[in-house]
């Protein structure tokens, strides 16, 4: 039993690359169930077993990054001030890094979720950038709120932006420590 959960989740984590591959290469639109089903290796009928169609795929995506994102709130809200902003920070831009394509298709890609999941989403978003500003209000009380969330959106859109990249130029490490130094100073110093 054990064996097929593990075969079924092996499965779903294929699919999920393979979507997230055809989304970024040639949009949610451009990219069918069966284009999907064959990168991944299983037949169009198998995805069904998996998402109830193309949407729940792409939610299923969005869904993914969230609990990552969620997964750094709650590491950087265990600590405080400066520590706990670069944290979120750092943290931030090793998932720019890793999840790079997934980025990608989840700023270009949110107009293609249905509705009520795209309202989930934006919620989910603005909890995000409120939780970075919440974190940079004691350290940069001469920014209104406004001003707080708008450094915050650049600072974010700093570290996503190496998803728009294939390759840096520089070692991921680098590169890394180098975006995210830029992320504080836009947070810090602006």
């Amino acid at each position: 039993m054990a064996r097929i959960a593990t075969a079924r989740g092996e499965r779903r984590e294929r699919i999920l690359a393979s979507a997230v591959s055809l989304f970024e290469e040639n949009g949610f639109h451009g990219a069918g169930i069966d284009d999907i089903a064959a990168a991944a290796g299983v037949t169009g009928p198998a995805i069904y077993r998996h998402f109830k169609n193309k949407d729940a795929v792409l939610v299923a995506l969005f869904d993914r990054l969230a609990e990552r994102l969620a997964s750094i709130l709650e590491t950087a809200g265990a600590l405080d001030g400066r520590a706990g902003l670069e944290t979120l920070v750092r943290l931030h831009g090793r998932l720019a890094f890793e999840e790079r394509a997934l980025i990608v298709v989840y700023i270009s890609e949110e107009r293609n979720l249905p509705e009520p999941e795209r309202r989930r989403v934006r919620r989910f978003q603005r909890a995000y950038v409120e939780t970075w500003a919440d974190l940079l209000r004691p350290l940069r009380p001469d920014l209104s709120a406004d001003q707080r969330r708008t450094a915050v959106h650049a600072a974010i859109g700093l570290l996503n932006s190496t998803g728009y990249r294939r390759q840096v130029g520089l070692p991921r490490a680098e590169a890394e420590d180098m975006l995210a130094r830029m992320a504080l100073v836009a947070l810090l110093e602006s």
